[in-house]
């Protein structure tokens, strides 16, 4: 198919800044020496609560419930906790109260807390704080769609690599069509050799025993949505409008059908081909583009611009001693799955109060 191979998608990235059309493995999040795959919290704190790093100024509380930021006048000076056995308290920060809640339950807390857009606080009768209108909005998602095959024969156990660490990245549009993106990949692929049944399960497809799969998705959707309360009970769960498929261009439909087109191209060719029985889901009786984009259908919320809930410092507008440190302030989607940009802005943020604090910046790697 004219698909080149790229050795390292991470040395592609730091040389060229982006990613071009390709295919290749990647080296996604685990340790190569045992298997696991890390996280934030293993990375960041199992070595404290293991006693290998000593921060005395680090507490965690764990089964706490922040209901509510305090806010007095223009500056946010706590919040408001329960514990897991009722017990109500107040913390109050020394210098500044950070948001990491993330892109769901920060606007979450903030729109509880009387931060946000006016006429929705007020519909809810909460106690309007700072008129806010960007929180909420601009919520980002990577919309993704599988196509599945089933397979002749097993799939080998294999203790090498991961089951989604190879990835196909294709260009659909001409270069630079979006605003001079040049030849940046637009359809992003995984290869997994173990299938996502659970979700063609529940459009009633079979789920054979052995299968393949791939799963289609869009790196930089043009679709966005909003999250908002329907109740001023904390207690219930905000609604999530993702608004998959809705730009005006017809960008994001148009993509997901490029995906699946391209999948099926790519399983047609060896070494896939001996291996596959037949398709599954969508199946061959789904050929066309309306048909496509009908089964792909089925399958940043505090950003930063113009309208902006923070600013370049991840500082609330208006408001003073709270910065946000989460994916609700990314203005667009990044490319790639989110989580090293997420631990970036965490990094970043840090610096910043530490260094606003009298921590110089230089002398240690990390605060």
């Amino acid at each position: 198919m004219g698909i080149p191979v790229v050795p390292d998608y991470n040395k592609e990235i730091r040389e060229n800044g982006a990613l071009k059309p390709g295919v290749g493995f990647f080296s996604v999040s685990y340790n190569p020496d045992d298997g696991r795959r890390s996280s934030a919290s293993v990375a960041y704190i199992h070595p404290i609560l293991r006693g290998e790093e000593k921060r005395p100024n680090l507490t965690i509380l764990t089964n706490a419930w922040v209901s509510k930021l305090n806010v007095s006048g223009s500056k946010v000076d706590g919040c408001n906790i329960t514990l897991q056995n009722g017990t109500k308290h107040t913390l109050r920060p020394k210098c500044e109260t950070i948001l990491c809640a993330g892109a769901v339950d920060t606007p979450r807390l903030m729109l509880l807390s009387g931060l946000g857009p006016k006429e929705q606080l007020q519909n809810l009768n909460i106690p309007v704080v700072r008129d806010l209108p960007g929180v909420g909005e601009n919520l980002l998602d990577h919309p993704e769609s599988v196509i599945l095959w089933e397979l002749n024969k097993p799939v080998p156990q294999n203790q090498t690599t991961m089951d989604s660490d190879a990835g196909i990245f294709l260009r659909r549009e001409i270069p630079g069509a979006a605003g001079g993106d040049g030849e940046i990949a637009d359809v992003m692929a995984h290869c997994y050799q173990i299938p996502f049944t659970m979700n063609t399960d529940r459009l009633g497809y079979e789920s054979p025993k052995d299968a393949f799969c791939m799963t289609p998705n869009i790196p930089r959707p043009r679709s966005k949505g909003r999250l908002y309360l329907t109740s001023s009970d904390p207690t219930i769960k905000p609604a999530l409008d993702f608004r998959y498929f809705t730009d005006p261009e017809g960008y994001d439909a148009a993509t997901i059908v490029a995906g699946l087109k391209a999948a099926r191209q790519i399983a047609q060719q060896a070494p896939f081909k001996d291996w596959i029985k037949g398709e599954i889901a969508p199946g061959p009786k789904i050929q066309t583009d309306e048909e496509l984009s009908e089964y792909g259908r089925k399958m940043g919320d505090i950003k930063m611009d113009p309208l902006a809930v923070v600013d370049p410092e991840l500082k609330v507008k208006g408001l003073q001693g709270v910065r946000i440190a989460d994916a609700g302030v990314f203005p667009e989607m990044p490319s790639i799955n989110p989580m090293l940009t997420v631990l970036a802005i965490g990094e970043r943020c840090a610096e910043m109060v530490a260094q606003k604090w009298g921590w110089d910046g230089l002398a240690r790697p990390k605060l």
